[in-house]
């Protein structure tokens, strides 16, 4: 009997460890589809995705530019590139801008996740 309880249990904890992904068919609303469309060349530009998908609207509506560090990929990014990410913390962004970059509406920290 413990035996098989110990089963039932080890099969719902996988089960809800695969639940921590941003995949499609997940209703995970901290998951973000986002495009890469500003990254830092030396020329004091930040590096900024673009929310192109997201399951809720109500906190990042599509269109929605946010900081990210380009680092926490496995996989050297560039401009027009997608990736798929959990964003963890943010704020309004405040601070100077010039007209020869693109800024970002949030400073966020995000975690990358696998698709």
């Amino acid at each position: 009997m413990k035996h098989n309880l110990l089963k039932v249990s080890l099969f719902f904890l996988l089960l809800s460890l695969t639940g921590t992904m941003c995949k499609d068919h997940e209703l995970d609303l901290r998951c973000y589809k986002g495009k890469v469309v500003s990254l830092n060349q030396g020329d004091g530009c930040n590096n900024i995705l673009e929310i192109v998908n997201t399951i809720d609207n109500n906190v990042f509506p599509l269109g929605t530019k946010i900081t990210f560090d380009p680092k926490l990929f496995s996989k050297k990014l560039n401009r027009g590139d997608f990736v798929f990410f959990k964003i963890i913390q943010y704020e309004e962004w405040v601070g100077p801008s010039t007209a020869n970059c693109l800024w970002p509406k949030y400073t966020a920290q995000i975690e990358p996740s696998n698709k």
